[in-house]
């Protein structure tokens, strides 16, 4: 976090303005609340009024209490890890977290006030079928979202899932089956993987050629 803040110093320098922060990947949440107050902090000055704050968080880690600290530093928007609800599929994609941990996370996060939640989703695990991924987006929306990723399951090498390439289904046509789930929910999509009642304005920023600092 000082290396960070050492960076963010020099780069913040030459910004005259921030509309949007994207704090990621996924691990966020095991970082104290406390330790992002520096950094908070020092955008402040250059923030928008209407700044979309976009961090990420695991469900395992990203407690009530986690949440509630970092929504008061400004974080609007939350973007959680479930990947699925059912146990078994997570325990094949090695996640550390439980369905209950993803569905009160979830809850949480609308407890702490954020007004935009998103979560992503994994598909084409082997055993994946239409019932089960129907069951997990359903599951996603219960909850007080407005934002999903469905993400197909991608073997890169040197990773341990390089090791074992048979657990990754080829059906081309799950994504256009979760594509109209979620169309008929109000999600619309807007990029391949985002789905949506709410865009994110940061994802569009890329799109849209827009300056960034990283």
């Amino acid at each position: 976090m000082k290396a960070l803040a050492v960076q963010l110093k020099q780069k913040l320098k030459s910004t005259k303005e921030i509309s949007t922060l994207y704090i990621g990947g996924g691990t966020p949440s095991t970082i104290r609340a406390d330790e992002y107050e520096q950094i908070f902090s020092m955008i402040a000055p250059k923030l928008k009024d209407s700044a979309e704050i976009t961090i990420e968080a695991n469900p395992n880690s990203a407690t009530l209490e986690w949440l509630r600290q970092i929504r008061a530093l400004g974080a609007n928007r939350l973007s959680l890890g479930v990947q699925s609800f059912d146990e078994h599929k997570l325990k094949n994609l090695n996640r550390a977290h439980s369905p209950k941990e993803a569905k009160d996370a979830l809850e949480n996060a609308h407890k702490a006030g954020f007004e935009h939640i998103s979560l992503d989703i994994i598909y084409n695990l082997q055993g994946d079928n239409k019932k089960s991924i129907f069951q997990d987006i359903q599951t996603a929306l219960h909850f007080p979202i407005d934002h999903l990723s469905a993400y197909e399951l991608t073997i890169e090498p040197s990773t341990p899932f390089a090791k074992r390439p048979w657990v990754r289904s080829d059906d081309e046509n799950m994504g256009y089956f979760i594509r109209d789930i979620l169309q008929k929910a109000s999600f619309r999509q807007y990029e391949v993987s985002s789905f949506g009642r709410y865009r994110s304005r940061h994802n569009m920023g890329y799109w849209q050629l827009k300056p960034y600092i990283g």
